[in-house]
């Protein structure tokens, strides 16, 4: 092999690694697949119990309505739970007898109430899970609930207030058996 075809090969070679490279850093590179298993009924209708899905970490672009991961530390240890994210820096959110309110309207996304008669939790920051606010979420924060309205929805934004941007690990995506978990926009 002639010494001018040994350099245009690694020209070529060093093209296409670095073209290899940018693409990984900017699509896959900084997003990594993980699968999580939800454990109970808190996010049912959209997740049941025991059903897997799938999460792309770091979250990315985030919307009103998607599903994220977020990392919530108390006394027992630290952990990795799945809620719907229903507001973020600058929007109004209140609850009305269970229903959702973003900015003045009725969110469209799925909800359950188990137990009725469970609308007070000792862990809650308000009187009464089913209403409250208005309040504004504040920057750098977004505001989370659990599809479940009861006190099954512990920990969500109803009992720990708005959540650090910084504290979200993923977007939940597609349960294993293929349905789309994330809102019907493009992305």
């Amino acid at each position: 092999m002639s010494l001018a075809r040994l350099a245009r090969l690694a020209l070529w070679s060093a093209l296409v690694t670095a073209v290899a490279a940018l693409a990984w850093s900017t699509r896959l590179g900084t997003r990594w697949p993980a699968v999580y298993y939800m454990t109970g009924p808190s996010m049912e209708p959209a997740v049941h119990a025991r059903e897997l899905f799938l999460t792309w970490s770091p979250p990315g672009a985030l919307d009103r309505g998607d599903l994220v991961i977020f990392e919530f530390t108390d006394a027992d240890g630290e952990y990795h739970v799945l809620r719907r994210l229903v507001g973020l820096a600058g929007d109004t959110v209140a609850m009305a007898d269970g229903r959702l309110f973003l900015n003045g309207r009725g969110v469209p996304w799925p909800f359950r109430v188990l137990e009725p008669r469970a609308r007070t939790s000792p862990f809650a920051m308000v009187s009464d899970l089913y209403t409250w606010g208005p309040w504004i979420v504040p920057a750098d924060s977004v505001f989370i609930v659990s599809d479940t309205r009861d006190h099954l929805g512990w920990p969500d934004s109803r009992f720990i207030g708005p959540v650090p941007r910084a504290h979200l690990i993923a977007r939940a995506t597609r349960t294993l058996t293929g349905r789309r978990l994330t809102p019907k926009q493009s992305r």
